[in-house]
């Protein structure tokens, strides 16, 4: 009995030796732990990349919210309404569902960061929350956002534009002209795939090429720029489009016409055109000069000056006609006239920074002829809005320079050098590409 007892302790003491070397149940249980806590980090790592999946597609939403949005304060709509409907219209075409539990919040103008309180600004902040698989074990809830803030800002400035919508050729080159505009940009509105055309031998260095449609070179031109062109872009705004040109009186001169002669004239309304012919020294003294009817001829052996003391003294030759616009007439500069004028400057004046006006009303399909050459130096704009600027003349003297082309269309027939050293400077207002991008 005793020894039966005794057998079956060592059995048992056998046994529990065996369990203590049995290792089998222990790295079973050690596996089971660490495949719980591997597939755990794997799913947190897979919904993370889930909600960053999602924060991308939020920002590109808001990004396209907000530029929206500035697009509408740039085309000059004020209005909170138009700017939201705006933003909240491409939100929705990059994928943004506006319903609950989703949020949009669009702020014109932004209410926190660096352009709170400009009104020129648009922010959009965009925010859908998540369903939470893994993470619900260490999350509440969760709500993925994006914010961005776009504003309507000058992103350069412009000496030539074409304001034609539609035109081939807006901008072009006749023969082969040797075209260098130093700082400057060429911009046309027109959306046709040849709006700016360079060709034959030409040969143009300017600072940049913008248009609301594209570009065609030749492959004999030379086209030097020092920024990329911009195509395809939008239309840039006709900087003086709000003036106007008020009733006119009576006639002061009739049929001026100046040959031969050494002489200074004075501002005021002329009637039936101006001539400055073959050997005139003219001297203008500052003001207005308001053709009603007729055009401006200068000769090739004119010579004209202004008698501008003052800094901000200048001339402005307004075209127009009180008898219809099919009397309004056009400015014709011939090659080798010697022409130096600058336009006004004050705040008050009635044609701030413009040499020449032309009445809107002009009929189109006819052109304005700046043949002057080398000699030939104007400060300011000229402003031809309804008709073709023919150009071909230089600005090259020293100083602060700003020669604005503003035209229907503008052609360069001959060799042609502005350099635009500073419209600022020279007191001429800038005319300026106005765009929209993301600032924050």
């Amino acid at each position: 009995m005793g020894r039966r007892k005794f057998s079956r302790y060592q059995t048992l003491l056998s046994a529990i030796r065996r369990l203590r070397r049995d290792r089998g149940g222990a790295i079973l249980v050690t596996y089971t732990l660490l495949m719980t806590g591997l597939l755990g980090t794997t799913g947190l790592a897979i919904e993370t990349g889930l909600w960053y999946t999602v924060k991308r597609n939020l920002q590109t939403q808001a990004d396209a919210a907000a530029l929206s949005g500035a697009f509408e304060r740039r085309k000059g709509h004020p209005d909170y309404a138009d700017v939201s409907a705006a933003a909240l219209l491409e939100a929705g075409r990059n994928g943004f569902v506006a319903a609950a539990p989703n949020t949009i919040t669009i702020s014109n103008p932004p209410t926190n960061g660096p352009y709170a309180g400009d009104d020129s600004a648009v922010q959009v902040i965009v925010s859908a929350p998540q369903s939470l698989l893994f993470s619900s074990f260490f999350l509440n809830g969760l709500a993925v956002s994006a914010q961005s803030v776009a504003a309507v800002e000058t992103t350069g400035t412009a000496c030539v534009l074409a304001l034609d919508p539609s035109a081939s050729s807006a901008i072009q080159n006749q023969g082969n002209p040797t075209i260098a505009m130093d700082g400057c940009v060429l911009a046309a509105n027109s959306t046709d795939s040849a709006a700016i055309t360079v060709s034959g031998s030409a040969v143009l260095d300017a600072k940049s090429l913008w248009t609301a449609g594209n570009i065609t070179i030749s492959n004999s031109a030379t086209v030097t720029l020092d920024d990329p062109p911009i195509v395809n872009a939008w239309a840039i705004d006709d900087p003086y489009e709000a003036i106007t040109i008020l009733a006119l009186g009576a006639c002061d001169y009739n049929s001026a016409s100046y040959s031969n002669v050494t002489q200074t004239i004075d501002p005021g309304i002329y009637c039936d055109g101006i001539n400055f012919g073959a050997n005139a020294i003219i001297t203008l003294n500052p003001g207005t000069y308001y053709v009603d009817r007729g055009d401006v001829t200068i000769a090739a052996t004119a010579y004209l000056r202004c008698s501008c003391p003052d800094p901000e003294d200048g001339v402005t030759f307004v075209m127009t006609s009180s008898t219809g616009p099919g009397n309004i007439g056009a400015v014709v500069i011939n090659g080798g006239a010697d022409v130096v004028l600058r336009a006004p400057t004050g705040e008050f004046d009635d044609y701030k920074g413009m040499l020449v006006y032309q009445d809107r009303r002009a009929p189109p399909g006819q052109s304005v002829k700046f043949n002057g050459g080398s000699s030939m130096l104007l400060t300011g704009a000229i402003y031809i809005p309804n008709q073709t600027v023919e150009w071909s003349g230089g600005n090259a003297a020293a100083g602060a320079t700003c020669t604005q082309i503003i035209g229907r269309e503008v052609k360069f027939v001959g060799n042609s050098q502005i350099y635009n050293t500073g419209c600022e400077t020279a007191g001429i207002e800038p005319l300026e590409i106005v765009g929209v991008r993301v600032v924050q």
